[in-house]
């Protein structure tokens, strides 16, 4: 005659226990380390997360998306996107000089403000491939401080920028382009909702540039 020993924890059987038990215990070291990172990266206000890169830092609002930061020897790149899904900041920072002397002899870029230009045209003829109706406006231009030097910036707008389910969709942006120590940054900022880009764009210039910081640029 066999004898059947059953175990029960909390009431339950040995293996659903156990089973149960390994779910909590990774459920809560994934918040932990989470937590962990989030903590070790807000700001003061609790609002914002904090990025550090080897060139530069800045912070974004804690709700907002974003991609894993893309680096290597030459450049570092983040993408991230605005908490309504209606905004995108795009981040490049070019780290090695041989590719910027590059950039400019290739296309005969004297300044910041022609680096702009080129870089707003070469979007533009990206979206054009697809929708032949578009058409590009440049608003205004001029220089803006970022990590108190003068940075080249332009303001554009796209009409009919790119079609989704029957619907043209406008672009309103803003490129900035800096050059401090033949180092180059970049970075464009812009909505496909016309009704939001006073609103985004405030944001932008209050959070995102106001706390940016150039690191290689005090070397």
């Amino acid at each position: 005659m066999r004898i059947r020993l059953r175990y029960k924890v909390f009431g339950l059987r040995l293996p659903l226990a156990i089973f149960l038990i390994s779910v909590i215990t990774m459920v809560g070291v994934g918040y932990a380390t989470i937590y962990s990172t989030l903590k070790d990266n807000l700001s003061e206000d609790g609002e914002s997360i904090i990025v550090k890169t080897e060139g530069f830092q800045f912070k974004f609002p804690r709700n907002w998306y974003a991609y894993p930061i893309w680096e290597n020897e030459s450049i570092c790149a983040i993408n991230l996107v605005s908490a309504e899904s209606d905004s995108i900041l795009g981040i490049i920072y070019y780290k090695r000089q041989e590719y910027v002397r590059t950039l400019l002899k290739e296309h005969d870029l004297t300044d910041d403000l022609s680096i702009v230009l080129f870089e707003i045209n070469r979007f533009y003829n990206y979206l054009r491939e697809k929708s032949e109706n578009t058409t590009l406006y440049i608003i205004r231009n001029g220089t803006i401080s970022v990590s108190g030097y003068n940075a080249a910036y332009a303001i554009f707008f796209i009409e009919n920028a790119f079609e989704s389910r029957g619907t043209y969709y406008n672009l309103t942006g803003i490129f900035i382009s800096l050059t401090v120590n033949e180092n180059l940054f970049e970075a464009v900022f812009y909505t496909w909702k016309d009704q939001t880009w006073n609103e985004r764009y405030d944001m932008f210039k209050t959070v995102l540039l106001s706390s940016l910081v150039i690191k290689h640029g005090n070397e």
